[in-house]
């Protein structure tokens, strides 16, 4: 059966709006192009005046398959509490104290990127070739996508970061969105595995983005942006919703 690999980007001028990717058979590809369109025009950002989508064959035996990662989640009184539990988890992860306050620094400055900030433990620096663009996290769907128009952010998180934490060399990944309506952020790790975080920002507040933390005495750095980048990954048993 062959399958394509669906992405579509929205953008007004230089500002990016709107993302999204499926990973479709031949006969889901009409609806799903649709519901991407659609998505792309009505979104909360703003109006785009470019909507790019475009398809990519992908062999059935390149994919590689992979359980959702467990989910829980964490809530908080207020915002400086959700950072404080995001703390505890990455010393959970072997981190000392200075590096998960160095993370924790940069989770909250990062700028909005099409894609996310390698931020290598090892050597404390930034390690994506292009700092504009970041690390771009493709060719991945849920077992069973929707070709609904609407965005749930939750689905669409937890396949994403399933992808994430089964890299070489990765060790968590944190994420606050940059939608203004959605204040719920994540913590993820094979060995914590989905942790919801909230509140992780203000409503109304469009700042957002991904830091992505990985060592790289654990794994090749080139191989972890290749794998992210360009290996195609299907998440099993992906829930619509939080337990």
């Amino acid at each position: 059966m062959a399958l394509f690999s669906i992405k579509m980007r929205a953008a007004e001028g230089q500002r990016h709006i709107s993302g999204a990717e499926r990973i479709a058979p031949t006969e889901k590809i009409g609806d799903v192009i649709a519901a991407l369109a659609q998505r792309a025009a009505h979104h909360s950002q703003g109006e785009p005046d470019f909507i790019n989508i475009k398809l990519e064959r992908i062999e059935p035996d390149e994919i590689r398959y992979l359980p959702a990662l467990p989910i829980s989640t964490r809530p908080a009184d207020i915002i400086e509490d959700s950072f404080e539990i995001m703390r505890e988890l990455l010393l959970g992860e072997g981190l000392t104290p200075q590096e998960a306050e160095g993370v924790i620094e940069q989770v909250r400055s990062v700028k909005v990127m099409r894609g996310a900030m390698l931020y290598d433990v090892a050597s404390g620096r930034r390690m994506e070739p292009d700092r504009e663009r970041g690390i771009r996290v493709t060719y991945m769907d849920a077992e069973e996508s929707s070709t609904d128009s609407g965005k749930n952010h939750f689905r669409e998180a937890l396949v994403l970061a399933t992808k994430v934490a089964n890299g070489p060399g990765m060790i968590a990944e944190l994420c606050i969105s940059d939608d203004p309506d959605y204040i719920t952020g994540y913590f993820a790790s094979r060995n914590a595995g989905y942790v919801r975080l909230t509140p992780l920002k203000n409503m109304g507040d469009s700042h957002g983005g991904r830091v992505f933390i990985c060592d790289s005495r654990r794994g090749n750095i080139d191989e972890l942006i290749k794998y992210l980048e360009k290996t195609p990954v299907i998440v099993k048993d992906v829930p619509d919703k939080p337990c």
